[in-house]
C-alpha cells in the first residue's frame, strides 16, 4: 500500500520563492477539499459560503472570513455544509520560506518547535478576537499582493507571514504538544486506512478488511475511525465514491451505470439513492448542471 497516495505532490511556487496562491469555488454538494497532506504549511481562508473542515482529528464548521492553519504533514480536508457551496483562497508555503538555512537564535526559539511538532498553533482562526481579525486582514493582504505582483511582492508576502507568526506567538495562541509521538502515530494510522480506501474504492471494502490492515478488532477500529474522522468508515467510503462519481459525470460522457460500477456500486438504484443523499440531486440532474 502506497502511503504517498494521500500526499500532495504539487510544487508550490518555485525553489527561490516556495509559496503558492490558490483560489477555488465549489457549488452546493461539491466536495470542497479531499483529505490530503503535504510538507508545506497552509493558510486556507473561506471567502464565500461555508463548510465543515478537519485538520488531523479536529473538526470545525467555518464560514466567510474564517480560516484554517494546516501545519506541515497534517492531514486536512473539508466538505460542504448546508446548500451554499464554498469558495476559498489558500496560501501554501514551504517551511524554508520562513526558516533560513543559517540557524539563528530567533529561528531556534520561534520556528523550529513548530517544525518538529513540539508546539502547535490553532488549527482554526475564527475571526473573533482582535488577534484573529488582524491575521485575517494580513492573509487578505497576501492574496492581493500576490495577485497584483508589485515590485517586491515576495518580500511583502514573507513579511506578512512573519507578522502572522508574531501575532500568534505574542497572543499565546499556541500549545505545547503533550505527546507528539502518540499523536503522530494516530495520524499515521488514519493516513494508512484512508490510503487503502482511495486505492480500493472501486472494489468491495469491508470493516474486517480495514480493521485487519491496522491490526485492530472491528469494534475498536470503528471507534477509532469515528473519533478521528467524525463519521463511520462506511460513510467515508460512500462520500469518497460519490466525490469520484461526480467528477466522472462532469468530465466524461460515460453512461451513469458505468460510472456507478467504476466507483464501487453494483446496484444502480442504490447509487442513485446515495448520490442524491450527498449531492442533493440525481446523477442525471448533476450532469446537466
Amino acid at each position: 500500500m502506497d502511503k504517498e497516495v494521500l500526499k500532495e505532490h504539487r510544487i508550490h511556487g518555485t525553489h527561490f520563492f516556495p509559496l503558492g496562491i490558490y483560489k477555488n469555488q465549489h457549488g452546493p454538494g461539491e466536495m470542497v477539499l479531499d483529505f490530503h497532506w503535504h510538507d508545506e504549511w497552509e493558510f486556507f481562508l473561506i471567502t464565500q459560503g461555508n463548510g465543515l473542515f478537519q485538520v488531523d482529528d479536529k473538526q470545525q464548521s467555518l464560514t466567510k472570513n474564517q480560516a484554517i492553519f494546516s501545519q506541515n504533514r497534517a492531514i486536512h480536508g473539508g466538505r460542504p455544509l448546508l446548500d451554499d457551496g464554498c469558495s476559498y483562497q489558500a496560501v501554501v508555503f514551504h517551511p524554508r520560506f520562513l526558516a533560513d538555512h543559517a540557524i539563528d537564535p530567533i529561528q531556534i526559539e520561534y520556528i523550529e518547535p513548530f517544525l518538529t511538532g513540539k508546539k502547535k498553533f490553532p488549527d482554526f482562526i475564527l475571526n473573533q478576537t482582535a488577534a484573529e481579525k488582524q491575521i485575517i486582514l494580513l492573509l487578505k493582504d497576501i492574496f492581493e499582493s500576490c495577485e497584483q505582483k508589485p515590485l517586491g511582492y515576495e518580500l511583502h508576502a514573507k513579511g506578512n507571514l512573519l507578522l502572522i507568526w508574531s501575532v500568534l506567538l505574542s497572543n499565546g495562541n499556541f500549545s505545547e504538544t503533550k505527546n507528539p509521538l502518540r499523536q503522530q502515530e494516530q495520524v499515521a494510522k488514519i493516513k494508512l486506512i484512508l490510503t487503502f480506501i482511495h486505492e480500493n474504492y472501486q472494489k468491495k471494502i469491508t470493516v474486517p478488511q480495514m480493521a485487519q490492515n491496522l491490526g485492530m478488532s472491528e469494534s475498536y477500529f470503528c471507534r477509532f475511525f469515528k473519533r478521528m474522522m467524525y463519521m463511520t468508515p462506511m460513510e467515508y467510503i460512500q462520500r469518497y465514491r460519490i466525490r469520484i462519481a461526480a467528477n466522472e459525470l462532469s468530465c466524461s460522457s460515460k453512461h451513469i451505470i458505468e460510472t456507478a460500477y467504476n466507483c464501487g456500486f453494483d446496484n444502480l438504484s442504490y447509487f442513485n439513492q446515495i448520490f442524491k443523499k450527498y449531492m442533493a440531486c440525481t446523477p442525471s440532474k448533476y450532469r446537466s448542471l
